[in-house]
């Protein structure tokens, strides 16, 4: 029995002339049914196609080596952190050196209003000293002293000697913590003699652009160590008035 073998026409079309030959094959290429002549030409056209674009390829892998070899790490990375730096360490130092400079004339407002106080407490004591030494003179020439007499000038003689003793505790102290900067001083009230010590302010806060972000959390540890009265000894300056 002899087996009849369908034919299909060869899909080929150049320039809107079609193949009158019978296809050979089917390109898996385009699924197009094809002439061995026209089989041949398509294979030849997909092989150039493939080779144009691995070569293609290769130009682009090879200028992305050359890329990276010429790469180098940028100065965003290696040079601008160091420039950010700097610029946050002058800013720091000129706004400290402000603050020092504000905390040093209150400082000596402090001292000047200390100045007038003691000399007038001071004068005032001497004063009395006088009168004691009057009055203990007055004594001496009596034929006879009571012992209430001499308790008087024995208790006014103690309390010149506290007052002595308060003067001696009297002082200005600095406390610092990172930017902070708190003074408190310890002096006689201006009414009595009995030392008075200053209520402790929040202190003064310097703020750059890098430290805003922690000074809520600073200030909160630096208030909490205020209460506790545990500030680094270290770190704290005392400027005793005598």
């Amino acid at each position: 029995m002899i087996t009849t073998i369908e034919s299909k026409p060869c899909q080929a079309n150049n320039n809107g002339i079609c193949c009158e030959k019978d296809a050979r094959a089917k390109c898996f290429h385009c699924s197009h049914d094809l002439c061995l002549m026209h089989l041949t030409e398509h294979t030849q056209y997909v092989e150039n196609q493939t080779r144009t674009c691995l070569y293609s390829h290769e130009k682009v892998l090879n200028d992305l080596y050359n890329e990276l070899e010429s790469v180098s790490i940028s100065s965003r990375i290696s040079e601008y952190p160091f420039i950010q730096l700097e610029k946050w360490r002058i800013d720091a130092h000129k706004k400290l050196d402000q603050l020092a400079e504000e905390k040093r004339q209150e400082i000596k407002r402090k001292i000047s209003e200390y100045q007038i106080i003691f000399i007038e407490k001071t004068n005032e004591e001497k004063q009395k000293i006088e009168l004691f030494k009057k009055q203990l003179n007055d004594l001496t020439r009596r034929t006879h002293v009571i012992n209430k007499d001499i308790k008087h000038i024995e208790d006014k003689i103690k309390e010149t000697q506290s007052f002595l003793q308060s003067i001696e505790k009297h002082s200005i102290k600095i406390s610092t913590y990172a930017f902070f900067v708190n003074i408190r001083t310890m002096f006689f009230d201006s009414q009595t003699s009995k030392m008075v010590q200053s209520p402790s302010p929040l202190p003064t806060v310097i703020q750059t652009a890098q430290s805003k972000r922690n000074t809520r959390s600073e200030l909160k540890e630096f208030v909490n160590n205020t209460n506790k009265k545990c500030l680094d000894k270290k770190r704290s300056l005392s400027v005793s008035l005598l």
